[in-house]
């Protein structure tokens, strides 16, 4: 069996295992919590009591889902827009995101569906240009809960295009499907009309889709098609189980770096995160980590966040760590990544159109100024990833010795290194610590030598 057909087979596995374990993850009745039931045939005019009577729109959602109800999306359906829950009533009585009926799960989509139109595309000026204002919502379908123009990336016809331009490196655009946005317009490089080149052009725009709040659950649902993060914020005790974020990221970071910078996780947890659960979860196709804990100046630490159980499937990064200018006592405490599947990391779409190619890796960590860095990564899957292991800022030498990584099996070339170093200077401290982490890990050249996980 070849490479691409044992990831497809055991990513298929594991997927169809997902699904066993959703089905038995919904809510078994709902303990007098108060219900309500969307459909794509709904309205919002009804009570939205029972699936018969069901709300139709996200919009209803954000503004009429009570604190401490349960929001049941119908599977098969897609729900263009974002998930603003509000904040659950307490732990024992959660905001809860979550699928009835039968089929694929219900999805939260967030992509602007051009009209299969050629008036809603102009000519910008010579050289193939056309241009598409996405703040005119009779220009597109889809999502209508953002006149954001700050794009990530495009999928024509079932596929991904993610060559972004910037207006400050004066670089012509010059490929079908490249693109440039003034956070409004969008200008595309086309042979003629797009709509007379494709018949389906979705659109990435920059809008977060599910905002963490506090005592929110949400499990069997898709999240897709946003340039910004799946779900990120601050909060206290968020789960998020059997869920799927697909095709994530790529929209301009405005004011970092040198003003080029794109950005986009699947899940993003801030400082002060407490009690964060995501489990049985796929991330696939993301511009940048499927799951990050991140922050400048956090006010409190982040404690008890467990990431578990999930699948990771070509991402550009899949488990970020950073934390930079916090006070005394602020870390990241009781936190661990286990038993996940990583696979083909930095093979996706997203590498192609990446300026930093280095720190494209499984485990990534920038600054840690912190002593309080308890962190388990165990008993994971590392499979055919393109670059590294471990990409730490620094060096592998600055990697904290708290950072534990052991029992994990990683695939790949015999002579892959195993992380980033960063040369003589720290040479001897570099090969202390890889030394470390060869001896409590497996390493397998060849997929058949995993043996049974």
């Amino acid at each position: 069996m070849d490479r691409a057909h044992f990831v497809l087979v055991v990513t298929v596995a594991l997927l169809s295992a997902f699904v066993a374990m959703a089905d038995a993850s919904v809510t078994a009745g709902n303990g007098g919590k108060s219900v309500r039931y969307f459909s794509n045939d709904g309205d919002d005019a009804a009570d939205g009591l029972t699936p018969g009577t069901a709300w139709r729109t996200l919009e209803k959602l954000c503004k009429d889902l009570p604190a401490g109800a349960e929001a049941r999306l119908r599977r098969g359906d897609v729900f263009y827009g974002k998930a603003d829950l509000k904040p659950g009533l307490s732990a024992e009585c959660p905001t809860v995101l979550t699928a009835y009926g039968e089929g694929a799960k219900p999805e939260i989509c967030a992509f602007k569906v051009a009209k299969p139109d050629p008036a809603v595309w102009t000519p910008a000026g010579t050289n193939n240009l056309w241009r598409i204002d996405l703040g005119d919502y009779s220009n597109f379908d889809g999502n209508h809960m953002t006149r954001s123009g700050n794009v990530g990336f495009l999928k024509v016809d079932g596929r991904i295009f993610g060559r972004k331009f910037f207006a400050k490196l004066k670089k012509p655009l010059e490929r079908q499907w490249d693109f440039i946005d003034d956070g409004r317009n969008l200008t595309v490089w086309s042979k003629a009309n797009p709509a007379l080149v494709a018949k389906d052009i979705r659109i990435a725009p920059c809008m977060g889709t599910l905002p963490f709040r506090d005592h929110i659950g949400v499990s069997n649902v898709v999240v897709r098609g946003t340039g910004a993060h799946g779900a990120n914020g601050g909060g206290v005790d968020v789960r998020f189980f059997d869920c799927e974020f697909l095709e994530i990221g790529g929209s301009h970071l405005y004011g970092h770096g040198a003003g080029v910078s794109r950005y986009g996780n699947g899940v993003e947890c801030w400082g002060g995160c407490r009690d964060v659960q995501v489990s049985r979860c796929v991330f696939a196709d993301v511009y940048d980590v499927g799951f990050t804990m991140q922050g400048r100046q956090a006010p409190f630490s982040w404690e008890n966040i467990h990431v578990t159980d999930c699948v990771f499937l070509r991402c550009s990064q899949c488990y970020e760590l950073w934390l930079n200018k916090c006070r005394p006592g602020i870390g990241m405490k009781n936190c661990s990544f286990m038993r996940n599947r990583c696979i083909d990391t930095a093979r996706g779409w997203a590498y192609d159109v990446r300026p930093d190619k280095a720190n494209a890796t499984p485990l990534l960590m920038y600054t840690m100024a912190t002593d309080i860095c308890d962190i388990l990564v165990k008993d994971n899957i590392f499979i055919n990833s393109r670059g590294y292991l471990i990409f730490k800022s620094g060096g592998l030498a600055d990697l904290p010795e708290t950072y534990r990584i052991v029992d994990n099996t990683v695939v790949g070339p015999a002579n892959q290194p195993l992380a980033y170093c960063v040369g003589k200077e720290k040479a001897a401290a570099e090969a202390v610590r890889e030394k470390s982490i060869r001896a409590t890990n497996r390493f397998a050249s060849r997929l058949e030598d995993v043996g049974s996980y």
